[in-house]
């Protein structure tokens, strides 16, 4: 079973990371306004559900920390990571297409 302290430097440690990427994540929404450049990108689904996807990281960041703190307040540690590992759903996919452009 974990301690209340570890699980809380899990949190802070690793919501820092999430607060960090947030910067990265300015860059990656201005590059994805390129898939937009030809006319007819207006009309595909496909562009417009990735641009959904990366306009939610900002929400998907706050609304787990929130969650993540309200269960650890409750003492749900587990919960708590749970929730606070949601944003890997963003970052996760992004550094494995980043490992893969480099070795190529």
């Amino acid at each position: 079973m974990m301690k209340r302290s570890t699980a809380m430097i899990l949190l802070i440690g690793s919501q820092l990371i999430y607060v960090v990427s947030l910067i990265g994540w300015l860059f990656v929404l201005g590059m994805s306004a390129m898939g937009f450049d030809d006319p007819k990108a207006m009309n595909s689904v496909m562009l417009w559900l990735i641009l959904a996807y990366i306009l939610v990281y900002p929400a998907a960041v706050l609304i787990s920390a929130v969650a993540a703190w309200i269960k650890f307040a409750r003492g749900r540690l587990k919960a708590a990571l749970i929730w606070n590992a949601v944003p890997l759903l963003w970052l996760v996919p992004l550094l494995v297409l980043l490992f893969i452009v480099f070795l190529s």
